[in-house]
């Protein structure tokens, strides 16, 4: 199997089928959801999310992070805490080990995160540290982002730009060979794309502003995050692909290394579908963060891209570019 998601038809055939009928509607467990929930109290609910990986920081784990708290948030969720579960190498330093829980710490505690535990062991399994995270949060019954779905004829936001996470870690690790061809501004400016990458803020404010379903950009860059939102509703779509925002940076760096910046890791963008995508886009700029309304989904299966006058289908989500062309 190749290195990143699961693809669509592994994930539905040997895990997604495996989980039984009567569990599957209480814990959303479908394909394209990032979270499960489960009742708390009366007027609650508690959602969890896991993450192993962000693809280009495999050494900072502190990453993982923020990763774990966009999940939530664009389930409508309030992060509460993390369960943490690390393998290590058997050649693995402390040293390593003490730096990486402290980055962990401070960035949970930025998060408004507790760290609850979980389980750490050195074993030959792994060739380096592996930190596995579950986190926990908490929303309203009557929140309905994460547990309502994309209807045919909303709009659909996206807000920031797609591939900054992704054009931050190509541009971090290989600055050397990208400021021969570049202005070392630009550069510069890409390596701290990464610091735009938590979504918890747009999420909060689609969230007063009723956005429906929201689906935060991860592995498959905004074309897996299309792609996921309309097979988990059942919706088609139209996208157009000149409204989608993209940082000029990306788009040099991206073509550079041939990569395309629509399928690349993009944490740092968020998805969400709303009646009035403008009343939102206002909501969101309000607040100093960019927005634009790229389609709307429709009835029927027919998910269409369009550039101008050109039109093509959007396909299955292919492997992140990330893992296609640097870790291949």
């Amino acid at each position: 199997m190749r290195k990143g998601k699961l693809s669509e038809t592994v994930l539905k055939r040997s895990v997604l089928r495996q989980i039984p009928a009567r569990d599957a509607a209480a814990r959303m467990i479908r394909y394209g959801a990032d979270c499960a929930f489960l009742p708390a109290k009366e007027d609650q609910v508690c959602v969890y999310a896991s993450v192993s990986a962000v693809p280009g920081f495999a050494h900072s784990p502190d990453k993982l992070v923020t990763a774990l708290v966009n999940n939530l948030a664009a389930a409508g969720a309030k992060p509460e805490a993390l369960l943490l579960q690390i393998l290590l190498p058997c050649d693995a330093e402390e040293s390593v080990l003490r730096e990486s829980m402290g980055r962990i710490c401070v960035q949970a505690e930025a998060c408004g995160m507790e760290v609850l535990g979980g389980h750490t062991e050195v074993t030959d399994a792994v060739s380096r540290p592996q930190f596995l995270m579950t986190g926990i949060g908490k929303k309203s019954r009557g929140d309905c982002p994460g547990q309502e779905l994309l209807r045919a004829g909303q709009e659909l936001v996206l807000t920031k730009w797609i591939a900054l996470t992704g054009t931050a870690a190509i541009a971090q690790a290989y600055e050397t060979e990208l400021k021969t061809r570049y202005p070392s501004l630009l550069v510069d400016r890409a390596k701290e794309f990464d610091r735009l990458m938590s979504v918890a803020d747009e999420a909060r404010i689609a969230l007063e502003y009723s956005a429906c379903a929201m689906h935060d950009l991860s592995q498959g860059g905004v074309f897996g995050a299309l792609w996921e939102m309309a097979e988990r509703a059942g919706t088609g779509l139209d996208i157009d692909l000149k409204k989608i925002p993209l940082r000029q940076e990306a788009v040099e760096i991206c073509e550079y290394f041939d990569v395309n910046p629509y399928c690349l890791y993009s944490a740092g963008s968020l998805l969400a579908a709303a009646d009035s995508g403008e009343r939102l886009v206002r909501a969101l700029a309000a607040a100093g963060i960019p927005a634009a309304v790229i389609g709307q989904a429709t009835d029927g299966k027919d998910r269409i891209l369009r550039s101008g006058d050109e039109i093509r289908y959007l396909d299955r989500p292919p492997q992140d570019e990330w893992y296609r062309r640097f870790e291949a």
